[in-house]
């Protein structure tokens, strides 16, 4: 039993290491899409009100490939299926570049759709790093998480900037590196060894007042995705398409909105033994509503502070309010519960990346703003109504 222990360390060291790499290379390939999806939807759709279908596409199909992607990995392993799916990312990545480079947009969204059921394969690497460890090494792990989600951000994104000008091909060439990341971290995939699960023991009895606000608490994280998306999609369409701005300008702006996403949850713990849980909540969506406020300035400056504050204000609203949703219940009973939370979130996400372009479109970037502020104020309303007791 102790050589047992002494050999599963090192393991357990390599697990971790190999899949943080999948996390950061994952991730850069999910946002790769997400940055250049509307940009690419722009130049090659007819009709504008079609310039988001890509994005739409992958966060779908992230959406819809959940329940799949932890039905596979239950039936045939994890070392198999994240294997499997790193490779039809490199190779939607790959056929992503040829749409570009071909004009070619149904391709091009075929391409977003195999990327998205990817990112629901990297969703599940979280619980992949969890298993077999200590409870106590939880917190630490789950720092490093989110690090390496936001260490993905920045290659993700900021190829296309590097590259601008330097090629007339450079969002194809882009793509066609992080592809090559996705068959790298294929490969390194081979020294990771499965760990059993822990047992977790008898699930701790659920909250009874996280119970009573199971339902608005879905709402207001779904009403984050909403509000966050509405804006974050559509920002490379108005910079670029709109604005004539660089695509190295956007891809600051998204850089920043998208760090500003995850970095701020490593302060969740040392805030919340400072104030509630629900005056978290509302500071999230005072940073929701002055994002939205700033987005109005026009200039480069407007975009990058605004968005970035509504991706603090986001974190905060979408963590505090998963907490509450994962207090809720316990036993078999939570993971119907998450389940269906993570439905109403995805499908909140994917309305909002396929209709931001035409809302766009039709009611200009003051208009879009405007929309985001009254959302604001319905979540404010809300949160107000649930917490107030």
């Amino acid at each position: 039993m102790i050589r047992r222990a002494l050999g599963a360390a090192p393991a357990t060291s390599v697990n971790t290491a190999v899949l943080l790499l999948c996390q950061v290379v994952g991730i850069a390939g999910v946002v790769s899409i997400q940055f250049v999806g509307s940009v690419v939807g722009e130049r090659l759709a007819m009709d504008m009100r079609l310039a988001t279908l890509p994005v739409a596409v992958l966060v779908l199909a992230s959406a819809l490939g959940t329940w799949p992607a932890s039905q596979m990995m239950r039936r045939f392993g994890r070392r198999p299926c994240f294997i499997a799916a790193a490779l039809l990312s490199a190779g939607c990545l790959s056929l992503a570049a040829r749409g570009v480079e071909d004009s070619d947009l149904p391709l091009f969204c075929a391409a977003a759709l195999g990327v998205g059921f990817h990112g629901a394969f990297v969703q599940q690497i979280r619980f992949a790093i969890l298993e077999g460890q200590p409870s106590s090494r939880a917190p630490r792990l789950l720092t490093m998480i989110q690090l390496a989600s936001a260490a993905g951000i920045v290659p993700g994104i900021s190829l296309f900037g590097l590259l601008e000008g330097r090629t007339s091909s450079y969002m194809p060439f882009a793509l066609l590196i992080l592809a090559a990341l996705q068959a790298l971290a294929a490969l390194s995939l081979v020294a990771y060894r499965p760990q059993e699960a822990r047992a977790a023991g008898d699930s701790a009895a659920p909250d009874a007042r996280a119970r009573a606000l199971y339902w608005p608490m879905v709402a207001m994280g779904a009403g984050a995705f909403l509000v966050m998306s509405l804006v974050m999609v559509p920002t490379p369409l108005q910079m670029c398409g709109v604005e004539r701005r660089s695509v190295r300008e956007a891809s600051w702006v998204i850089q920043a909105h998208l760090l500003s996403m995850y970095l701020p949850s490593l302060s969740v713990g040392a805030l919340l033994q400072r104030m509630s849980i629900a005056a978290l909540q509302g500071l999230g969506l005072l940073f929701l509503l002055v994002g939205l406020a700033i987005s109005w300035v026009p200039g480069f400056e407007g975009h990058l502070v605004g968005l970035a504050l509504v991706g603090v204000g986001w974190c905060y609203v979408f963590v505090t309010a998963t907490t509450l949703v994962a207090r809720s219940r316990s036993g078999a009973e939570r993971f119907r519960a998450q389940g269906v939370n993570d439905l109403c979130v995805f499908a909140a996400s994917g309305a909002a990346s396929l209709t931001s372009g035409a809302l766009l479109s039709a009611l200009g970037w003051g208009g879009l703003l405007h929309l985001g502020l009254v959302l604001v104020a319905s979540l404010m309303a809300l949160a107000w109504n649930v917490h107030r007791a």
